[in-house]
């Protein structure tokens, strides 16, 4: 362990999209686990600190790519079984369902497609140069009927077009999404990259998706019609936006304001002509209010 440099692997890890979870994100993921589960799964686990977040009396499993990463897993989760390979190419726990599912898989890689029983009910695969939807795909596999899976996420996987539209047109309307979480940057240490997360429920009872903003503090629930009308678009900033208080201007009011600051100029220069005036002899004002007054009689 004496070659594992925390702050290497990070830089490391990083040229390949994977990022440190922090604790107040790691809470957060936590949050949204509404079941009392009593097994839970990271098919990405890394360090375990997802894992970490539930109690000694929760099974847990996890699959790492990195030997070190699953090394350290190993001594700090109580009741863990782990697995050490690529979750893509070589998934392990093939033959169970898991009550809860927390992941933040690498986000956006490249990697090689294979058909397997993950992906046989999705309308296609995922595309080779981005794996987001394999991770989810996988995920929602190894999820019971009952689970409840939340997925750290790429802001792409919301929007992007192709194979990625038709398999999130195939979520949505096979209703497994519950809900669409936007995370503002900065709270990664490693990146100031946005994320959003994703959670995902096979026992939903209605077809309504919640959108929430935590840089706004505000959620939407959204109607699986509103959602088709937008092109099966997940973004957060579609469905919940910063409406700012408009003041509402009274024309009149602001106009009579306006004639009453015109009239005390008018008296104010008048006042100080009519000095003037007495301190030149011959110098009256009789010329010049005449002019006033017939501006002022074009308009009655």
């Amino acid at each position: 362990m004496s070659e594992y440099n925390l702050k290497a692997i990070r830089e490391e890890f990083k040229q390949k999209g994977i990022y440190y979870t922090p604790p107040e994100l790691v809470e957060t993921i936590k949050s949204y686990v509404t079941n009392d589960p009593k097994n839970v799964y990271d098919p990405t686990c890394g360090d375990g600190a997802l894992l970490a977040a539930f109690g000694d009396d929760v099974k847990k499993y996890g699959q790492e790519i990195d030997k070190r990463q699953l090394e350290v897993a190993e001594e700090r989760l109580i009741n863990f079984t782990g697995y050490c390979g690529d979750t893509l190419k070589d998934p392990a726990f093939r033959d169970q369902k898991f009550d809860c599912i927390v992941a933040n898989p690498p986000f956006s890689i490249t990697w090689e497609p294979n058909m397997d029983e993950r992906f046989f009910g999705a309308p296609t695969i995922p595309t080779r140069s981005k794996a987001d939807y394999a991770f989810i795909l996988h995920i929602l596999h190894y999820l019971t009927r009952e689970g409840i899976a939340v997925i750290l996420c790429f802001p792409g996987v919301l929007y992007r077009g192709n194979r990625e539209l038709k398999i999130r047109e195939w979520m949505l309307e096979e209703n497994y999404i519950e809900k669409v979480i936007s995370i503002p940057g900065d709270t990664f240490v490693d990146t100031k990259i946005s994320t959003n997360i994703l959670v995902l429920n096979k026992n939903k009872f209605t077809t309504d998706v919640i959108f929430e903003s935590k840089e706004l503090n505000k959620s939407r629930t959204v109607t699986l019609e509103e959602i088709t009308k937008n092109d099966y678009t997940l973004s957060v900033n579609t469905y919940v936006q910063d409406e700012k208080v408009k003041e509402k201007i009274n024309p009149e009011e602001i106009q009579n304001l306006a004639r009453r600051y015109m009239l005390r100029k008018l008296e104010a220069d008048l006042t100080f002509d009519q000095q003037v005036c007495k301190l030149e002899p011959g110098f009256t004002m009789d010329s010049y209010l005449d002019d006033l007054q017939t501006v002022i009689n074009k308009f009655k």
